[in-house]
């Protein structure tokens, strides 16, 4: 079975969307919808699916705690071999079981597939079809290796490792970088192979509203993990990811409010 994890607050806009596409997947799913807490009618909306397919799971934290927190509170629950993340905004494509299934005849901890992303405030759509069929490693991973919602991850593979609810952005790498800690291979699906349709189009998600602060947490966290890996090629790799954050739009735009800030 492949757990689905959808963390989601204030999301009664996109969460129709996103449980379509789910509940029309042929497949041993459960999709885990974890709500950290929502004030509009989202629940409302993940109960009413539930009472149409059992697959669908309704959690709740207690308080609001993030998207990692809410994602950790999937993962305890969670009860397949396999463990997968999806956004509240994003969709399946139809055959995303086959695509899962295909994948899973090589023997890996954890996969990745090439996926669309929606850029919706601009309208445009990207194809992500650079990474080729096979196994990756740190010192030569797969293009977009930092995301978590075009992985498959095996259950028993992260069971000690969850997502750092102290980071507001980053957390998504942070989590990777731990899974390539543990092993350094990761196996890609085949070129042609498509699972996810992520869309960005929450613009009061973290990845809209990060600051400088978070920026900077963000690029400490990174160096401390950096410092504790045994592994040089860990260590570089790291390095990398952070040479790529600081070289980002993203930084420079934040620093600029950093400085207007006083």
């Amino acid at each position: 079975m492949i757990s689905v994890i959808v963390p989601y607050w204030n999301s009664e806009k996109w969460l129709p969307r996103c449980l379509n596409s789910l509940i029309n997947q042929k497949g041993i799913f459960e999709f885990l919808f974890v709500d950290d807490n929502s004030t509009d009618e989202g629940n409302k909306i993940v109960t009413q699916y539930a009472a149409k397919d059992k697959r669908i799971i309704v959690l709740k934290n207690e308080h609001s705690k993030g998207v990692s927190g809410a994602r950790n509170t999937g993962i305890e629950y969670a009860m397949g071999e396999w463990i997968t993340f999806l956004d509240a905004d994003d969709e399946y494509f139809p055959d995303a079981y086959d695509t899962f299934r295909s994948a899973l005849s090589v023997d890996a901890d954890w996969h990745q597939f090439n996926h669309m992303r929606y850029f919706a405030k601009s309208s445009k759509l990207v194809v992500r079809l650079e990474n080729f069929g096979g196994w990756y490693t740190q010192s030569s991973p797969p293009n977009y290796w930092f995301g978590v919602w075009n992985k498959l991850y095996r259950a028993d593979f992260i069971k000690d490792i969850r997502f750092n609810e102290d980071l507001q952005y980053g957390e998504d790498g942070m989590f990777n970088l731990e899974c390539f800690a543990k092993n350094n291979r990761i196996h890609h699906a085949e070129k042609q192979k498509m699972v996810v349709k992520h869309i960005l189009e929450n613009q009061k998600s973290l990845s809209h509203i990060k600051t400088w602060k978070d920026l900077l947490h963000q690029a400490h966290t990174y160096e401390e993990f950096m410092l504790r890996q045994p592994d040089p090629m860990m260590r570089i790799m790291v390095c990398k990811e952070l040479s790529r954050l600081w070289d980002s739009p993203s930084f420079e735009k934040c620093f600029g409010e950093m400085y207007y800030d006083g």
